[in-house]
């Protein structure tokens, strides 16, 4: 009989209440958009880490390594990671027995009225103590294992945070990088092109002079140049925030020397990404798979409730130890003494509190269920957003490449002419101009797409390899 009472804390202990994590089932599409042919899952395995390298630029390479070492964002996120780590391994050593150990001296008087505790009659006298105190309690319904299961799943949720910093670190660096190098090859355009405007402007004047010209066309020729020469502070003003930001990512201020300054040419666009993947590939997304931990920590915290309800089983070993009015007493046998007690704890009424509690639980995890769907279908929706701005880019940047080969050749045609005298200097100067509008807007539409390709890297990059801090 004492064996069987001895094993069935052991038995119970296996028992654990409340349901069972399971994945809620997506339906996903087999793809993420409606195009015929998606890449192979390797294509988009590739992108999951140290993507920005595919840029093809050491200097950009270099920037967002010092950014992922530096940013304070990423150190917190280390830190949540770190504490969400203790607080697993605190919670469960709470299932271990709990000792103690102390040890006291206490030098005391006894009133006369009562008899002397000591065998020795003495009124005054000192105790020495040293005492061993043992505490446990059997999980039998699954309290802790619950509550251990509840924060695992939040600090994976920590985990895929400091996935999702560093992912997005890392495209915000490479994004400030293509801004730059695109507002760099605008201001340098508006440069040249502002040269040209005052050579026409200086042979308006002269046509003037020789009253081939009109006021008119003198004083549109300034406007013109003016209208240039406005757009250029706005420029140098904007690139000057963007270095600013572009130090505060890499932890550094806007006094400290960096090199930000790039241009397009040195930023290559990544070579085979994809044009279609997977829709099962979201499912790799660090915000997707902190919703999921998220939930799995609300259907952790139903059985945490539940198990609340349930008898409470505790072992404790109150005293074991030894006490002399002598030191050199203290460990003699005789001195030994100790206690055990045993308790089982049922709550039987507490206002509904309880049951409560775990109808709550079961309305968190509902609402941690339809994040999770929401997560992905945002996620899905991201990546399908990306995908079709790269494709809409790409498609773009050829039309506008194709502009500027035909500008290029009116320009060279209306020169040519210049020089026979087929044609007038300002004739020629216009053709420029247009040259150079096809040149604006290539270098922005070259921009849009490098930045759709960041986009597609950060939609589709997923599981980070997560580095212990």
């Amino acid at each position: 009989m004492s064996r069987v009472v001895f094993c069935l804390p052991l038995l119970l202990a296996a028992c654990t209440v409340g349901p069972d994590y399971r994945r809620p089932d997506l339906a996903l599409p087999p793809r993420v958009t409606q195009a015929e042919t998606t890449a192979p899952a390797a294509a988009a395995a590739d992108l999951e880490r140290d993507w920005w390298r595919r840029f093809g630029s050491e200097r950009l390479d270099r920037l967002v390594d010092e950014a992922l070492r530096a940013s304070p964002t990423v150190e917190a996120g280390q830190a949540n990671l770190k504490a969400a780590r203790e607080a697993v391994a605190a919670q469960e050593g709470v299932s271990l027995p709990q000792v103690g150990v102390s040890l006291s001296s206490t030098r005391q008087k006894t009133a006369a009225v009562y008899a002397s505790p000591l065998a020795s009659n003495s009124y005054i006298y000192t105790v020495h103590t040293a005492q061993i105190s043992v505490g446990y309690s059997p999980d039998v319904f699954g309290l802790n294992r619950r509550s251990v299961e509840a924060l695992e799943a939040q600090r994976d949720v920590a985990a895929e945070n400091l996935s999702a910093t560093r992912l997005t670190l890392a495209a915000n660096v490479v994004q400030a990088v293509i801004n730059s190098a695109g507002l760099a090859e605008q201001m340098q355009l508006v440069r040249t092109q502002i040269e040209t405007q005052r050579r026409a402007l200086e042979i308006t004047q002269r046509l003037r002079r020789v009253g081939a010209a009109a006021e008119a066309d003198e004083t549109a020729q300034q406007l013109q140049l003016a209208g240039l020469e406005a757009s250029l502070p706005p420029l140098e003003r904007q690139l000057e925030q963007q270095d600013h930001q572009l130090k505060a990512l890499v932890g550094r201020y806007p006094a400290d020397p960096l090199e930000t300054r790039f241009s397009l040419a040195e930023l290559h666009l990544p070579a085979a990404l994809p044009a279609a993947v997977p829709a099962r590939l979201v499912e790799t997304r660090p915000d997707v798979r902190a919703a999921e931990a998220g939930l799995r920590s609300a259907n952790a915290q139903v059985g945490v409730a539940r198990a609340n309800r349930l008898p409470a089983l505790s072992i404790t070993a109150s005293g074991i130890g030894q006490a002399s009015s002598s030191l050199s007493e203290l460990f003699q046998s005789a001195n030994r003494f100790w206690s055990l007690v045993g308790g089982l704890t049922q709550p039987v009424y507490d206002g509904g509190t309880l049951a409560a509690r775990e109808r709550a639980a079961w309305a968190q995890r509902d609402a941690a269920a339809a994040l999770y769907r929401q997560t992905v279908l945002q996620a899905i929706q991201s990546v399908a957003d990306s995908l079709a701005a790269a494709d809409a880019d790409r498609r773009l940047v050829g039309r506008q490449a194709e502009a500027l080969r035909a500008a290029e050749r009116a320009a060279r045609i209306a020169r040519d002419q210049v020089r026979l005298g087929d044609l007038s200097p300002l004739a020629a100067l216009a053709a420029e101009q247009s040259q150079w509008q096809a040149g604006l807007a290539l270098a922005q539409a070259r921009a849009a797409e490098l930045s759709d390709a960041v986009a597609v890297c950060q939609a589709i990059a997923g599981t980070w390899i997560q580095e212990t801090p």
